[in-house]
């Protein structure tokens, strides 16, 4: 099985399924949207097809067209832009197609995503064919909540939870996924989608990135130098934007701690405050972030936030 980017628990699981010789017919892949689960089901789809070895080889005829999503006997369904629920209509066309033999592979697989959006006659339609499957079919139901799932479809079903990255591990990442965007956004975005790395990507392709790089540049210099009224109009731009707060204030903490650990090539810095007076601005960032998720008055968390860090920068 391929490894999957910082999923430790789920490696695990695929590898301990792969090395017993018989794949699940069903598997439930389960994980918050953006972290990977449509991702993680095309790669098993392909290691199912593949003829070549290691598997996935990713130069033989199955894997080519899995990678390029164009493969006929991989099946992606999903629920129709504009609707709300999983129709039962297309699970019972699933159920009937289930049973033609595969146009190319030894396999035909199934991709059912946001399985979590079928009301109850549709699982129970999925039922029974998950039940007792044709031999060459395998089901990859993607799912972000299990408890929304009928305890008789888990019971038919092997489950894998995928995790979301820390966020220094969504930066790294993001390094590749995202090459050609600067450090400082990448940062900005892996704090802002809390690790996340599909949601990570889509607030790359906003502005708020460059925002919250521009704007951790400028409050570090106003804690450093300037006045608390500057540093509190900064943050007053965040007053209903706690996504966008915690962007800011990641980027700001690991400029605090990038300058401690002597990676800052300002001199005016560097002769102005000394390494543990950084730690301690570090130190108050990172406080201001835990009281940001947990719902703390914003106003309340930017005004604590400079003092404590005003009084580090002192110290």
């Amino acid at each position: 099985m391929p490894e999957l980017l910082y999923n430790r628990k789920a490696n695990a699981t695929l590898a301990n399924l792969a090395a017993g010789g018989r794949f699940p017919h069903t598997l439930l892949i389960e994980g918050p949207e953006g972290s990977g689960k449509k991702t993680a089901a095309w790669q098993i789809a392909k290691t199912l097809l593949c003829e070549g070895e290691p598997k996935p080889c990713g130069s033989c005829s199955h894997c080519v067209k899995a990678d390029k999503r164009v493969h006929p006997d991989v099946r992606y369904y999903t629920v129709p832009e504009g609707k709300k629920e999983f129709p039962v209509e297309t699970v019972r066309e699933i159920r009937q197609d289930a049973y033609i033999a595969p146009n190319e592979g030894a396999r035909k697989i199934y991709l059912i995503d946001r399985a979590h959006a079928m009301n109850a006659a549709a699982q129970n339609a999925l039922l029974k064919i998950i039940e007792e499957p044709p031999d060459f079919v395998n089901f990859l139901l993607l799912c972000e909540n299990r408890s929304r799932m009928l305890p008789t479809i888990l019971s038919r079903a092997i489950s894998v939870e995928l995790e979301v990255p820390s966020v220094e591990e969504c930066a790294a990442a993001l390094e590749a996924l995202a090459p050609g965007r600067s450090a400082q956004e990448r940062q900005a975005a892996a704090a802002g989608a809390g690790g996340n790395i599909g949601r990570a990507l889509g607030l790359l392709g906003s502005a708020k990135p460059s925002k919250s790089a521009a704007d951790a540049k400028k409050l570090r210099e106003e804690l450093i130098y300037g006045e608390r009224y500057a540093c509190l109009r900064v943050l007053a731009g965040y007053d209903k934007d706690r996504d966008g707060l915690g962007q800011t204030l990641s980027l700001l903490r690991e400029g605090f701690a990038q300058a401690a650990v002597g990676r800052e090539a300002d001199e005016r810095l560097c002769n102005r405050v000394t390494v543990m007076q950084l730690v301690g601005a570090a130190d108050a960032v990172e406080r201001a972030l835990l009281r940001a998720g947990r719902n703390v008055s914003i106003p309340l968390l930017s005004a604590c936030m400079v003092e404590e860090v005003k009084a580090a920068l002192a110290g």
